[in-house]
């Protein structure tokens, strides 16, 4: 419990630290609080007192807190993070950008980021767990149905896409019975796959928290594609920028002929040996060695012109 403590408490300072300087150089294509800091923040307290509530001692009387509270803390961070992909796209993560920081700058922020979105990943497990430790679930082993809810929302919209373009471009049916098809495809699969889920929640956890937990579950999904594509998208910048870097220092080594060097086959010679290079770009340890070298070059040449 105290290192848990310790770990997501400590990263809300890590956040702090890029506040004042993030705040005075936002881009202008993020707006308002967006802007600053303050809605990230607000993502990783909830995280934060999300995982806490998970691993307190709730008495029988108030452990119902628990039960609402920490999906509501959940949910309530992956609509901020929604909110913010859909408002500003891939400016989301502005404040940890190596193009504006530097890649060490971008990188030292991205690192809290990255921590509050793996363990909003994970936090469904630390709920599972503490839901097990309930008097309400009677101490037996929960499981949250996710797997219906999820392979729904995966395949919803892909399946839609396919079913309108066969009544577009295959069977050529008006456009208005096209969108009827996408829609019931659409409406289809999710009902199927979310009642799924609600039926399975509601037999486990009865009909009041079944329904809390199937909610919750549903806005906990969209907040992990949210959160993937953050972490890509941040993980995507901190490469590019490392390519651009490797690509230069090749490039300077290459140019200045440090790499050639390098690459070139090492001789017999000491570092500390003086190298003397004959007219044949031969290496001598000695000039009299050289000397002796380039005589019998000379011969050579003589002999071939006889």
């Amino acid at each position: 419990m105290r290192k848990t403590l310790t770990f997501m408490l400590g990263v809300l300072p890590l956040l702090c630290l890029a506040q004042e300087t993030a705040a005075e150089t936002a881009p202008e294509s993020v707006p308002g609080l967006l802007g600053t800091l303050l809605p990230y923040l607000l993502i990783a307290g909830l995280v934060i007192a999300a995982i806490v509530m998970c691993f307190m001692n709730w008495s029988e009387s108030t452990e119902k807190i628990g039960i609402v509270g920490i999906p509501v803390c959940l949910a309530a961070a992956a609509l901020l993070e929604i909110l913010a992909l859909y408002s500003v796209g891939n400016k989301a993560i502005w404040w940890c950008d190596p193009d504006r920081y530097g890649f060490w700058g971008g990188f030292f922020r991205f690192i809290p980021l990255m921590l509050v979105l793996i363990a909003q990943i994970i936090s469904i497990y630390t709920y599972q767990t503490f839901l097990s430790k309930t008097k309400a679930m009677y101490d037996k082993e929960v499981s949250i149905s996710l797997k219906p809810a999820a392979i729904a929302l995966v395949i919803a919209l892909p399946a839609a896409f396919v079913v309108a373009a066969i009544l577009q471009w295959g069977l050529k049916v008006p456009k208005f019975i096209q969108e009827i098809g996408l829609l019931a495809t659409l409406s289809g699969i999710l009902f199927i796959g979310l009642g799924r889920s609600a039926k399975n929640n509601i037999a486990q956890f009865g009909a009041k928290y079944g329904v809390i937990i199937t909610l919750f579950s549903i806005i906990y999904l969209l907040g992990v594609i949210a959160v993937v594509w953050l972490l890509i998208v941040g993980i995507f910048q901190m490469l590019i920028q490392e390519a651009i870097m490797l690509v230069l220092a090749y490039f300077f080594l290459f140019k200045t002929g440090i790499l050639s060097d390098l690459a070139a086959p090492r001789s017999s010679w000491s570092s500390n040996d003086i190298r003397f290079r004959d007219e044949e770009g031969g290496l001598h340890s000695t000039m009299s060695g050289t000397a002796s070298a380039n005589r019998a070059i000379h011969e050579k040449k003589e002999q071939k012109q006889n």
